[in-house]
């Protein structure tokens, strides 16, 4: 995945993606930015790109959760069928 916030775009890994937000690993910002998560979602041949806020990191600076700001009703359903299997991968 690529996150891009105001200090440039940086390349970083993905855990426990759902319909509200996802978990960072790699370069985390603070808690507090605004990011653009741009990753791909198998079953879906474009890769979606959600604005985001940190809303934690790890005690480490290694993991964080992103929680994800104005998505589409459409993509947001599109996320959950992902999440919960229904959405072939």
């Amino acid at each position: 995945m690529e996150i891009a916030s105001a200090h440039g775009r940086v390349r970083g890994s993905t855990f426990d993606v759902s319909a509200d937000g996802l978990g960072l690993k790699g370069v985390v910002p603070q808690v507090g930015a605004s990011l653009l998560a741009e990753f791909p979602l198998p079953g879906i041949g474009l890769p979606l790109e959600l604005a985001g806020q940190v809303v934690w990191s790890d005690a480490s600076g290694s993991r964080a959760g992103l929680l994800f700001e104005d998505v589409d009703p459409g993509l947001r359903e599109i996320l959950a069928s992902y999440v919960s299997g229904r959405l072939a991968s």
